[in-house]
């Protein structure tokens, strides 16, 4: 595959995305499945939700239409966890299912990746004791990873734009990263994604007569999907992007996806501090944070953006500080950001 067979994808998958969502609206709206504004949600009128729908359709389409299996032997096990996690996320958006099958669903699919597809962390250079695990031992910590970013997409998915717009970043900076590893169908991958994203992000943002929130069909597959690029990506030998030689792949992913990871783990630590469920909805998100604090949901989404782009270029400038003290950094700066919010917040 040529570098315009990506180009075909993401216009393709971009194309479906944008198509498809007129109609789920007008279905949503019609069947009455919307989004309602009440509790901790901070909007003021219902939203149709089923935007994954579209993700869905423009990533799986574009990849069936674009991808050749000889040469990409991962595709049906992707496509077999996408499809497990669609069921169960368009179940809970019009039904509402018990945390506990969200989770088994979620660990089936992350099964599927890490023994069926062959995609495992053989390594984890941030903690030294762990450098080499077993063959069942880097099993059980892809599957943690995916199912934890899975989840981290589905928390952080509260205001508009915000969970798109990371999986936008982060695809385009791996789709990158990809093509100049040679790993042309991980990049088809990776740009067949985020134009099934730019397409919904457009109409979740900016739309007001066809406005859709992607819900939970649309966050599990985001995170889903994610989790695979940034697996693929830490596995790669001396990756590099836009001239800067990456040496430590691991801190960079963790860059990447700061913003969810640090807000998830902030959130259920402060629950379970509470003696909360993990599971129970609040306003305990930084994003919420960032509402009350009286910013618009697109200004909250372009400042933890901007913040999560800041981390990610320093930590490509200092590549060279090794994965340990990169990790130091990054966790450091996340403490402060969030010592800040604390400072800031209203009462």
């Amino acid at each position: 595959m040529q570098f315009g067979g990506i180009i075909f994808g993401f216009i393709t998958s971009l194309a479906i995305s944008i198509l498809a969502i007129p109609s789920i609206v007008t279905v949503a709206r019609s069947k009455k499945l919307f989004d309602r504004p009440q509790g901790r949600k901070p909007r003021r009128k219902e939203v149709p939700t089923l935007g994954g729908l579209a993700i869905f359709a423009g990533t799986i389409i574009s990849l069936a239409l674009f991808s050749d299996v000889s040469q990409f032997p991962e595709l049906p096990y992707i496509i077999a966890g996408s499809v497990i996690l669609f069921f169960i996320g368009i179940k809970d958006d019009i039904l509402i299912i018990a945390p506990w099958w969200k989770l088994s669903g979620q660990v089936l699919a992350a099964t599927i990746i890490s023994i069926m597809a062959g995609l495992q962390i053989t390594s984890i250079n941030i903690f030294p004791w762990m450098s080499e695990p077993g063959h069942t031992m880097a099993i059980l910590i892809t599957i943690l990873v995916i199912v934890f970013i899975i989840n981290s997409f589905n928390l952080i998915d509260g205001i508009d734009g915000l969970a798109s717009g990371i999986g936008i970043c982060s695809s385009l900076v791996l789709g990158w990263i990809f093509i100049q590893s040679g790993l042309v169908y991980y990049a088809l991958l990776s740009f067949i994604f985020c134009g099934s994203l730019l397409g919904f992000f457009y109409y979740n943002v900016f739309s007001r007569k066809k406005k859709i929130l992607m819900g939970d069909t649309g966050s599990l597959m985001v995170g889903f999907i994610s989790s695979i690029l940034v697996i693929r990506f830490i596995g790669l030998e001396n990756p590099s992007l836009a001239g800067v030689q990456i040496s430590s792949p691991q801190s960079l992913a963790l860059a990447i996806f700061i913003i969810p990871v640090a807000d998830m783990i902030k959130v259920i630590m402060t629950r379970i501090s509470l003696g909360r469920s993990p599971f129970k909805p609040d306003r305990l998100h930084i994003h919420y944070r960032l509402i009350d604090l009286g910013l618009k949901h697109l200004q909250a989404t372009i400042v933890l953006l901007l913040i999560n782009a800041v981390i990610v270029s320093g930590v490509l400038i200092l590549q060279n500080l090794g994965e340990i003290i990169l990790t130091i950094i990054i966790i450091s700066c996340t403490i402060l950001l969030y010592m800040i919010e604390w400072w800031l917040r209203p009462g």
